[in-house]
């Protein structure tokens, strides 16, 4: 289905033939007509250029003006560029705009991230969140379109859906797709930094922790390729991990590789360095095979092994990695309260990596010109709730869709990787 309102206006947008300057991700395109050309020519439908690096469309006007408000953004993109671009998943509608509902199915649903529905129990809850005039609020979906969302928990009252945080969850179609990259340029209290984000839908992936050792080890310890370790799990995406000593370093010469943090390799469901859990004083990151994500302030916290997280949990551990320092925690930056947090790491400006999530977003960070301090602050803008710094230098590696964003710097003893469930 195209999108009929788009036709006429989009005619308008450029001559006949002409083409913009490259898009970028986060784009809205389309190809240029020719003189002539039929209203359901192909060049009239427009596509969302996500930082997927794939072409999404718009299945009806609905859709596309749940997001914008016109037409003027539209770039004009040659034929070969367009078909360069896999297509991927239509977009679905923004969440905390309207109600929908199928044509076949008497029920009105509220959106939320990535094309959720909601069921609205009663006539009572849809007026409370949309008004007197609620039943004027829904778009109808064509049952074509059925497989493009998902369902979540039905909504029996106001409380259980906020409009506006739901609204705001979802500034961008980025925002509701399953991962994504950008170079982006992001504006904090400290200043202003150029990062490479890649953003996941944390229900859509599983994390892996991977340590290329098979058992601990003090010095000319075993080392990979970020991408190497992604191939080795049938995984696209990942970033490197701890803090270790390169070889490159004149005083790593007796301990090449080497890694002082409790890091859980999960094929072989080993902790290395297990000893350190009870005395590392740094945060550490977790997850289980449920899918639920922990953040420990310290490792200790975590657990004296990984039969006692699982006993307090109730949970198989799937990944955890440790290091230093802690970013956020619990929604505020803690970073300058480290004890241990180094002049170099409160003052130098380099090149510096981190982990983070809220409630729906992993994030995975590459900030370039940085303090740790101010990747803190880059963390907070970028709406995480939890995050951990790790290493960054001639060790940052960023891998997105099998490529490399950012290295492949030196190679790694450890890597943190993200496998679609």
């Amino acid at each position: 289905m195209r999108l009929t309102v788009a036709i006429v206006a989009l005619a308008l947008l450029a001559s006949p033939g002409a083409v913009s300057a490259a898009a970028t991700p986060g784009s809205l395109i389309k190809l240029g007509c020719p003189n002539g050309a039929g209203a359901n020519d192909p060049c009239k439908a427009v596509y969302y250029y996500g930082g997927d690096g794939m072409r999404h469309a718009f299945p009806n006007e609905g859709v596309y003006f749940s997001w914008y408000a016109d037409f003027a953004g539209v770039q004009t993109v040659s034929a070969p560029f367009m078909a360069s671009l896999q297509l991927g998943a239509n977009v679905t509608y923004r969440p905390g705009v309207k109600m929908v509902k199928f044509l076949t199915l008497d029920k009105a649903y509220v959106v939320g991230l990535g094309g959720e529905l909601r069921w609205v129990t009663s006539e009572t809850v849809a007026r409370d969140l949309y008004g007197q005039s609620w039943n004027l609020q829904i778009d109808d979906i064509a049952d074509t379109f059925y497989t493009d969302y998902r369902f979540g928990a039905d909504v029996g009252s106001a409380a259980a859906y906020d409009k506006a945080a739901e609204l705001a969850a979802a500034p961008t179609i980025d925002d509701g797709l399953e991962s994504s990259h950008r170079e982006q340029r992001v504006t904090t209290e400290r200043g202003a930094y150029d990062i490479d984000l890649v953003k996941l839908r944390s229900d859509r992936f599983a994390m892996i922790t991977d340590v290329a050792a098979t058992s601990d080890c003090a010095s000319g310890c075993a080392v990979k390729s970020l991408s190497d370790y992604a191939r080795d799990h049938g995984a696209a995406i990942g970033i490197n991990g701890t803090y270790f000593c390169p070889p490159d370093y004149a005083d790593c010469a007796s301990k090449t590789n080497n890694f002082l943090w409790p890091v859980y390799d999960t094929v072989s469901g080993a902790m290395m360095n297990a000893g350190s859990l009870v005395v590392h004083e740094g945060p550490m990151v977790a997850e289980a095979v449920d899918g639920r994500r922990f953040f420990f302030h310290r490792s200790k916290d975590f657990g004296g092994s990984v039969a006692a997280f699982e006993s307090a949990n109730g949970a198989d551990l799937q990944a955890a990695m440790a290091n230093y320092p802690s970013l956020v925690e619990k929604g505020a930056v803690v970073v300058e309260s480290e004890a241990k947090l180094d002049e170099g790491q409160r003052t130098v400006k380099g090149t510096r990596g981190a982990i983070g999530w809220n409630g729906r977003s992993t994030l995975l960070v590459v900030a370039r010109s940085a303090t740790v301090v101010d990747l803190a602050s880059i963390m907070m803008a970028l709406g995480a709730t939890e995050a951990m710094n790790l290493d960054g230098g001639g060790s940052s590696a960023l891998l997105y869709g099998g490529a490399y964003e950012v290295g492949p710097g030196r190679l790694l003893p450890n890597a943190i990787l993200f496998k679609r469930r």
